[in-house]
């Protein structure tokens, strides 16, 4: 979210130096393409993981190759590649418009594996995955225990950060991280 604002405010004060029509134009289409990572704070702000939290849920999650592998809410896409280099097939999907363009940046520049789209989460069927990864709020986690949790094909794991999923328990927590398997 802090990143949309920050976009948004260098973008307004070009605007306002130059006067040049054009970058008022881009504010506006901007500030339409931030507003879902906006409104993401409700969801999940963007909030790196801890190394130890991302070791641990690369260790629960158990990647292996050939995989199917979904982070919902992938950030900048560091756990994605992380994971897409064990040979997984892994796919993240990010609400902020800015956080897919960083993690597009950081690809084409560095070439790692994983891919990372923007698209709401709610929106996407994770059905087929072996595993998701997500770093959600505890409003968000409820939802996704209501709505998606359930849609996960048997044996599929789920490893989350920092908030578990309510009124179930975790087969195995490690660093504030959770491992959920789908009955």
């Amino acid at each position: 979210m802090y990143i949309e604002i920050l976009l948004l405010v260098i973008i307004f004060i070009l605007a306002e130096i130059t006067h040049l029509i054009f970058l008022y134009y881009l504010l506006i289409l901007v500030f339409l393409l931030c507003l879902p990572g906006i409104f993401a704070l409700f969801t999940a702000p963007y909030v790196p993981s801890l190394k130890k939290n991302a070791e641990a849920m690369i260790k629960l999650a158990d990647v292996k190759p050939g995989m199917k592998v979904y982070e919902l809410g992938a950030g900048d896409g560091r756990l994605v590649t992380k994971m897409a280099e064990q040979g997984a097939e892994v796919v993240g999907y990010e609400i902020s418009f800015a956080l897919f363009l960083f993690f597009w940046f950081k690809k084409t520049i560095f070439f790692k594996k994983g891919r990372v789209f923007w698209g709401n989460i709610w929106t996407k069927d994770i059905s087929d995955a072996d595993v998701v990864v997500c770093f959600l709020m505890p409003n968000a986690m409820k939802k996704f225990s209501e709505k998606k949790f359930s849609t996960m094909k048997k044996g599929a794991r789920l490893v989350t950060n920092t908030f578990g999923l309510p009124g179930k328990k975790p087969k195995k927590t490690q660093n504030g991280v959770y491992l959920y398997i789908k009955d």
